[in-house]
């Protein structure tokens, strides 16, 4: 990598970089990874996170403090869409394109359990009621149906997150990737795999 970036010119930006090394799921105090860069690349304190890709990892994932940061912030895009003059086709739209793939992009890493994302999907029938989008004696099964169908087209979170943990079991069980072979393979994330698989 720094020889290509090298010969195309292009700066590599150690700055936004940390290293950890972990060894049988335990953190390893020295690594050296044989590059001029290594200097520049700061050791992640393991007591800390480093932001990526809008998640805070580390050696382990917080599962709870992750959950907690995912609902407030499908709950802020959930509002957003309300304060707008949108009609009901584009408000529920919105939360499809807008708000469902906050959590979407969690699932399979960070723990979500069925009785939170019901939670949450009875959230956002409250907040459609409030905002007059919902008609409180209204058939909540509608909400779900596809538009082409005859309703609304709202997605339920228990559905997406079948939908993303099938997606990854089936990418995972591909047989002809080898990196994903030797990822399967690896004692110490074979129970971690199979708890997926079998979810």
């Amino acid at each position: 990598m720094q020889t290509i970036s090298k010969d195309i010119n292009m700066n590599f930006g150690s700055e936004k970089c940390v290293r950890i090394c972990l060894k049988r799921c335990s953190v390893q105090s020295k690594m050296h990874i044989g590059s001029t860069f290594e200097k520049d690349i700061k050791e992640l304190d393991p007591r800390k996170a480093h932001r990526y890709l809008g998640r805070e990892e580390s050696f382990d994932i917080q599962h709870k403090n992750e959950t907690e940061k995912l609902k407030k912030e499908y709950l802020r895009r959930l509002r957003l869409g309300f304060g707008t003059e949108l009609s009901a086709k584009n408000n529920i739209q919105a939360i499809r394109s807008l708000a469902v793939p906050v959590l979407r992009y969690s699932f399979g890493t960070v723990n979500c359990h069925q009785e939170e994302l019901q939670k949450l999907d009875s959230k956002t029938r409250k907040l459609l009621t409030i905002h007059g989008q919902h008609h409180p004696n209204a058939d909540v099964d509608r909400l779900y149906v596809r538009r082409k169908q005859g309703g609304r087209g709202l997605m339920r979170l228990e559905e997406a997150h079948a939908v993303e943990i099938t997606k990854l079991v089936e990418y995972v069980d591909r047989k002809e990737d080898p990196l994903i072979q030797d990822v399967i393979n690896t004692p110490s994330i074979q129970q971690p795999l199979s708890n997926v698989t079998d979810s």
